[in-house]
């Protein structure tokens, strides 16, 4: 199916930070997928993560132990040929299934689909405006089965805007 446009709101001031120049470009991103402007209509949530971003989770922040399993998926990652690899997290017990995305995923073996979708992309090694564009692209492509002409990132906040909030972030550093 083909469709015009898909909205994307990116959720953290982290991107825009990096859109601007005032810190390093992100490595994660957690976006939201509507089909519409107004925030209606709900496509999707995806938390994209980059190669460097991976690595640096394995080595600072997750627990080999604890973290085992989605450990174990990022270092395949790491070391295989491909460029884009989704990580499920399923339901945990029943509250978690009416959490459920709601557009096509694989069905784990009690027959759901999972709650949450980490994307591990070689693609590039920062997420900016196109990169993003590009993988919302694949994304409408493998998950809502769509082929979309234009995508179209929502709330882009000013330089001004994104210098206040950034300001304001960082002030107890300086």
């Amino acid at each position: 199916m083909i469709t015009d446009t898909v909205y994307v709101h990116v959720r953290h001031w982290l991107f825009w930070y990096g859109v601007y120049g005032f810190c390093d470009k992100s490595c994660n991103d957690e976006i939201t997928l509507y089909s519409d402007k107004e925030r209606i209509n709900f496509l999707g949530y995806f938390d994209l993560l980059t190669q460097p971003c991976l690595i640096y989770s394995l080595n600072n922040e997750l627990d080999k132990i604890e973290d085992n399993e989605f450990c174990n998926e990022i270092e395949e990652f790491i070391r295989g040929n491909k460029d884009i690899v989704y990580s499920y997290i399923y339901p945990r017990n029943e509250e978690d299934i009416s959490h459920q995305v709601v557009h096509f995923a694989p069905l784990n073996d009690k027959g759901h689909k999972p709650t949450y979708i980490y994307v591990f992309s070689k693609l590039s090694k920062d997420w900016d405006m196109m990169s993003i564009e590009r993988m919302v692209k694949i994304l409408a492509n493998d998950f809502l089965h769509l082929d979309i002409e234009k995508v179209v990132l929502l709330d882009i906040p000013t330089y001004e805007e994104t210098k206040v909030s950034y300001d304001q972030d960082y002030e107890l550093y300086l």
